[in-house]
């Protein structure tokens, strides 16, 4: 069965704030019955599994509001509209961690809510790390905690990292790809 697309016919946009914009589109299936879908607008974002001089991936723990919740992160941020991915991932790296590198390669890129969001997550690899001092954007409560292989295991398999982004990059790091 050929799987064919939805047409919009109308949109409207509910909600345009800093990180995000909300709309509403009515849409028509191939065979003509309609519905409404909802869809968040991000510009996306930027990840980076980065491991040090010691060997160590640097994972980060913040307090992320909407979950109410502490957790373990790669060093991330938000792609600025017209940003190359590459260069958020470096600025990102350096505000977050304190730590600059010689070389970034792209691993992944992946939508974490496809059925709803814009949003697309690219995860680069940092190498060749040199630590330069932190420089958190106002409002930044971070804590750096660079993990051991077993450490990271440890995590992993214990359920203590929720993050997609941070999983996706862990079970990258951990397996045989």
């Amino acid at each position: 069965m050929e799987i064919k697309k939805e047409k919009k016919i109308k949109g409207k946009t509910i909600y345009d704030g800093n990180i995000l914009r909300l709309f509403r589109d009515e849409v028509e299936f191939p065979n003509q019955h309609q519905t409404a879908r909802e869809v968040v607008e991000h510009s996306g974002g930027v990840s980076v599994l980065a491991e040090n001089e010691e060997g160590k991936i640097l994972l980060i723990k913040q307090y992320r509001y909407p979950i109410d919740e502490v957790i373990y992160e790669i060093p991330a941020g938000k792609l600025e509209i017209g940003e190359k991915a590459e260069d958020c991932a470096s600025r990102e790296l350096r505000e977050e961690t304190g730590y600059t590198a010689e070389k970034f390669s792209k691993l992944f890129e992946f939508f974490p809510t496809p059925g709803y969001s814009t949003e697309k997550i690219y995860i680069y690899q940092a190498e060749n790390l040199e630590f330069v001092g932190t420089d958190l954007e106002e409002g930044e409560y971070i804590e750096v905690v660079p993990k051991s292989k077993s450490e990271l295991k440890e995590l992993f398999q214990s359920g203590k990292i929720k993050d997609s982004k941070t999983l996706i990059a862990v079970m990258y790091y951990l397996g045989d790809f």
